[in-house]
């Protein structure tokens, strides 16, 4: 049986953010499972990643993955579209790899095909989606978010990436209605974040004390990438986000523990870390604990997995509760919140920071918290239903798709 070609694009190794990363971390650990089942070779190759072009390999959970980091064929910056051109050796061989391509399958960063982050990030997600119909290679969108889409003229391109797959996977019911509405010729079907299949092994803290996970985002602490309430939040974050570390540490058996899931080695605008690590100092008190700056989503995972309560407002840090059985209160943000947590899963439990002020933030938190035991049977509930059949839909049609 021949070996099979797969480009895994937008999809990140070594961003900071570890929700980005989990689904490409997933994607591979799926990829390696369903055709190491099979039986079927494979050679899998990372666009985008951030990391120095040659082969690598990586261990997620016992599995040893090779995977080789390439280009895009398609590069935006003229710097850099120039040095591939002049070493015309290089070209030529990412060109054969392009045209040798079995299948080339994109995450989108999990939420950006759309354009609530600008039109610069949607172009540089729909390239893949650009070269793959010039290749006539057949691809696939793998589950994510879709839209919205203000620009009609991004909204045009959207929606002839979107016809020309071989399969639109969503992740949620929302996304779902929205590319029907935006077309009916695209082959579309609802799934689940790909980060639920993300492995972990839980960290068991102490007994004496409620262990309870905040994760603030730094995104939304700065007031978005534009630094003046980008995504139209309703309430003052930082002020709700101080009131939820004050009602905390406020009860004498409860444990805080602040989790960022976007770090890198420097301080910026995305940064958790630096907000969280700012504010530990500030507070100076013996319950509040700053945790350790994560390198991999299975370290986060890990550490979130041992906690009694969790709330945060990146989504794959209350996947990786949700998906562990953790009591969680999700922060949405974005429509992401909703249509994963609310529509798909049916849970209810969510903070909406676009219609919600602190008052009613923080109201929402004490009761979630008051009721965790209920919240934790709700999910351990959908995880054995819900969420059993929509990964098993998954695993079961990439089959089809990457074993024929």
């Amino acid at each position: 049986m021949r070996t099979r070609n797969i480009i895994l694009s937008n999809a990140t190794l070594r961003s900071g953010n570890k929700g980005c990363v989990a689904l490409c971390y997933s994607m591979m650990y799926l990829i390696d499972l369903i055709l190491s089942e099979k039986g079927i070779s494979y050679k899998l190759y990372l666009t985008e990643s951030k990391e120095s072009a040659g082969h690598h390999e990586i261990d997620i959970s016992g599995r040893k993955i090779s995977y080789e980091c390439i280009d895009n064929l398609l590069l935006n910056k003229w710097k850099n579209a120039y040095k591939l051109v002049t070493g015309i050796q290089r070209y030529y061989s990412l060109y054969q790899l392009f045209r040798s391509a079995d299948y080339i399958m994109d995450i989108g960063q999990g939420d950006s095909f759309a354009d609530i982050y600008g039109a610069k990030r949607f172009w540089e997600i729909d390239k893949i989606h650009r070269v793959a119909r010039w290749f006539k290679k057949p691809y696939i969108f793998l589950p994510q978010t879709i839209g919205p889409f203000k620009n009609e003229k991004l909204r045009t391109k959207a929606i002839r990436s979107m016809e020309g797959a071989k399969m639109v996977m969503v992740r949620d019911s929302q996304s779902l209605d929205y590319v029907k509405s935006l077309t009916s010729k695209a082959h579309v079907g609802e799934y689940i974040d790909v980060a639920f299949f993300l492995p972990y092994q839980k960290i068991e803290f102490c007994h004496d004390y409620i262990h309870v996970g905040l994760n603030i985002s730094g995104l939304l602490w700065n007031g978005g990438y534009t630094r003046n309430n980008q995504f139209g939040l309703k309430a003052d974050y930082p002020k709700a986000m101080r009131q939820a570390i004050d009602y905390f540490l406020s009860q004498p058996n409860v444990r805080l523990h602040l989790i960022s899931h976007v770090a890198s080695g420097e301080r910026n605008v995305e940064s958790d870390y630096a907000v969280e690590y700012d504010l530990w100092r500030a507070y100076h008190h013996e319950r509040l604990v700053l945790a350790p700056l994560f390198h991999t989503p299975i370290e986060a995972k890990d550490y979130i997995a041992g906690l009694d309560f969790f709330m945060g407002a990146r989504m794959h840090a209350t996947i990786a509760a949700f998906s562990a059985g953790v009591p969680v209160v999700p922060m949405a943000y974005s429509r992401k919140f909703n249509g994963l947590f609310v529509d798909t899963l049916h849970y209810d439990h969510l903070v909406d920071l676009k219609e919600d002020d602190e008052e009613c933030i923080i109201g929402k938190v004490k009761k979630a918290f008051e009721h965790r035991t209920t919240l934790h049977e709700e999910i351990a509930h959908s995880l054995a239903t819900t969420v059993r059949e929509l990964k098993e839909k998954l695993k079961n049609d990439l089959t089809t798709l990457l074993c024929k």
